[in-house]
């Protein structure tokens, strides 16, 4: 049976498609935000295809899938206009039951091979566990929680500069250290974090003893995660200190990927971490992995992680799958996590 007219499948952005996703404000309950750089991000996606609702001429709902082989990536997921339509319960049911029928029967064609010049294995995807909208997406399409991801803030209000850290455009001079890091993680892939710049850390020997790249993220934050959340996200400008560390209207940030430290020392991460913002000019890192990744347990306790963290803490992050056979095996790994599937 063919989707309903309604869907369109394409393999380029439309300017209906940044609109909808330009507009669309993340999260549910806890932190709320908008990704001000989708605009662009959007054209870096590998190899994407954009199933979107369209009616009228205008995009009313999307999901955007990275292709990765036999993995696909869930992008962006935006039904919200749709979903959320009518004030009426059941005018919300008939529309959830309709949209819910007609993905799944595109996740089917998917596995069948349809969409692809390869066998797909599975989908993946990043939700908020406490994002109502992500976790009907996830129960209602087949996924369910294989990982959970740690987000990590590390804040200075000041940063060090190191005099031991350099800049590498070489993406084969770090190759081999992030291989042994994370090649055997679950859906490692190089295609975004072999793009140059790399931030290194050498020894007096010239060793790297540290590495990572980082990606420069603009997002307006229209509530912070918690209790006093919101009421937080007001006072902000006149709060000392913090007013230096997240600005609402317009908020920087920088999100690593790739990091790799030499024997899991904190102070190495320290130093790089704490360098580069004195580099960029910044105050905040949001880094994402996976709990359960030998680095961040070895390191989770042991890092100065800054004013930011005492305030809001860890956030968890539910990494969700479905795969093309009910009850295959999973792969225990830890989630490699590349930093544009954050941003």
């Amino acid at each position: 049976m063919a989707l309903s007219p309604i869907f369109k499948i394409r393999k380029e952005a439309t300017p209906g498609l940044l609109d909808l996703l330009t507009s669309t404000t993340l999260g549910t309950n806890g932190a709320k935000y908008k990704h001000l750089d989708t605009s662009q991000r959007i054209f870096q996606a590998d190899d994407p295809i954009f199933l979107s609702m369209e009616r009228n001429k205008k995009v009313i709902g999307n999901v955007t899938f990275c292709r990765r082989g036999e993995f696909w990536y869930v992008r962006y997921f935006a039904f919200s206009s749709f979903v959320q339509a009518g004030n009426v319960k059941k005018t919300q049911d008939k529309g959830q039951s309709f949209l819910k029928r007609e993905l799944n029967q595109f996740f089917d064609e998917v596995f069948e091979g349809k969409h692809s010049e390869n066998p797909v294995h599975s989908m993946y995807a990043y939700i908020d566990p406490k994002n109502d909208r992500s976790k009907w997406m996830s129960e209602n399409f087949g996924f369910s929680v294989i990982a959970q991801l740690a987000t990590q803030s590390y804040s200075r209000v000041s940063p060090k500069a190191s005099k031991r850290l350099s800049i590498v455009q070489d993406w084969n001079e770090i190759r081999l250290l992030v291989e042994q890091n994370y090649g055997k993680h679950h859906y490692f892939l190089t295609t975004h974090a072999e793009k140059p710049p790399f931030y290194v850390i050498k020894d007096e020997l010239g060793e790297i003893i540290a590495c990572t790249r980082v990606t420069r993220v603009h997002w307006e934050i229209v509530r912070l995660p918690g209790k006093w959340g919101g009421f937080l996200t007001k006072m902000i400008p006149y709060i000392p200190l913090l007013n230096r560390l997240i600005k609402p209207k317009n908020h920087t940030f920088l999100v690593p990927e790739t990091v790799c430290v030499k024997d899991n020392d904190p102070k190495i991460l320290d130093e790089l971490f704490s360098g580069i913002l004195h580099k960029e000019g910044l105050h905040l890192i949001l880094w994402w992995i996976d709990s359960k990744d030998p680095l961040y347990v070895s390191l989770q306790h042991r890092v100065g992680w800054g004013l930011l963290n005492k305030i809001i803490g860890v956030a968890p992050v539910d990494v969700v799958e479905r795969t093309a056979q009910k009850g295959s095996e999973r792969n225990t790994a830890p989630v490699f996590v590349t930093a544009y599937d954050m941003v």
